[in-house]
């Protein structure tokens, strides 16, 4: 495979940002669907791919899984539907990089790992920096001196 056709689905910030807009920098990647139930987020996020004219749209999450020029699924969507869809995604066939949490109870992680078992494809479980102040806040905390001698 010389290239990952990949839907993108839950197009705000992290999707649009973190995901659409990075993956057209990155040899191998091809952006071939992206999927959101608000309208405006998808007419954004088409007009943010050079080739949005080849991108399918979809509203519906199940019309996005049944389209077949896409080997892969990257999830950006709210906490409480990522295990539940990631499952679905790998069911459906597809190839699955989800944001953190994987899922929000113990049912959905065994389902996502007996999807991934049972049909051989990859799940991926990616980390973001949505907690990102907390990091800038130790260091300013360092950089001021407030706790002492920093060993590593």
């Amino acid at each position: 495979m010389d290239e990952v056709r990949i839907g993108i689905v839950g197009l705000g910030g992290r999707g649009l940002g973190a995901w659409v807009r990075l993956l057209q920098k990155i040899p191998g990647y091809r952006i071939t669907a992206v999927c959101d139930w608000i309208e405006p987020l998808r007419e954004r996020a088409l007009s943010s791919i050079s080739y949005g004219d080849d991108v399918k749209a979809f509203a519906q999450y199940e019309d996005f899984l049944g389209y077949d020029g896409m080997d892969a699924v990257g999830l950006a969507v709210r906490r409480l539907d990522q295990g539940a869809m990631a499952a679905q995604a790998l069911e459906a066939g597809k190839h699955v990089n989800s944001e953190v949490p994987a899922a929000a109870t113990m049912e959905e992680c065994w389902r996502i790992v007996t999807a991934a078992e049972r049909t051989g494809l990859v799940y991926s479980l990616a980390e973001q920096t949505r907690f990102w102040g907390l990091v800038d806040g130790w260091k300013k905390l360092v950089d001021d001196g407030l706790l002492g001698k920093i060993t590593y």
